[in-house]
């Protein structure tokens, strides 16, 4: 991992585990050292986080999906292994002081909101969809739902999109690295749009 000491600076963690522990466990867990990137490696995957932390303006995106793209690159070339299914989850929150009401308001009908939704505490909307994109066969997964921060406790709505390949292709893929960029580059953007769909700017 020395091609990403800039990233990976902080502490590195090796779990040693015996023969017949679940292949999703992380053996390897690589930090940065200002705690904004973390690079999880099962026997099974490779999960690359990038956490937004308070003195980013913004994250880039560009640099994110190169750094994944390296990384994995790396690893392939390591294991000799093969790249059977991809995803890209991306999770955003908005401080909200009353985000139960302002969900249920968004998404639900009038008499709804007032003889069911009136006062929640809690609201959770989820929606699955299964389709073709650019040629990828997909899961996009959306949800909507309140939370808090875990620093101050404020109240959050909470929004999750997951988009990934199939489970049941898994063992008939080997993607190229070219199309695992290709991946990440549409399906963030298919996540933008669905995400100004479901929240319109004039809204």
């Amino acid at each position: 991992m020395s091609n990403f000491g800039g990233f990976f600076d902080g502490d590195t963690v090796a779990i040693p585990m015996p023969g017949d522990a679940p292949k999703e466990i992380p053996r390897i867990i690589l930090h940065s050292a200002d705690g904004k990137f973390k690079l999880e490696i099962p026997e099974s995957r490779v999960n690359f986080f990038r956490y937004r932390k308070d003195d980013d303006v913004e994250i880039d995106i560009s640099q994110i999906l190169d750094l994944s793209s390296r990384v994995l690159k790396e690893y392939k070339d390591c294991t000799h292994s093969i790249i059977g299914r991809l995803a890209l989850v991306v999770v955003k929150f908005l401080e909200n002081e009353n985000p139960g009401f302002t969900l249920a308001r968004h998404f639900c009908k009038e008499k709804w909101i007032t003889e069911l939704f009136n006062r929640p505490d809690n609201f959770e909307i989820h929606s699955h969809k299964h389709y073709t994109l650019d040629g990828f066969n997909i899961n996009s997964w959306v949800r909507c739902k309140t939370g808090r921060l875990t620093k101050d406790n404020k109240p959050i709505i909470l929004v999750t999109q997951d988009i990934n390949t199939l489970a049941e292709d898994l063992k008939k893929k080997d993607f190229s690295l070219e199309q695992v960029r290709t991946f990440l580059a549409i399906a963030y953007k298919e996540q933008e749009h669905i995400l100004r769909k479901y929240f319109p700017e004039e809204e």
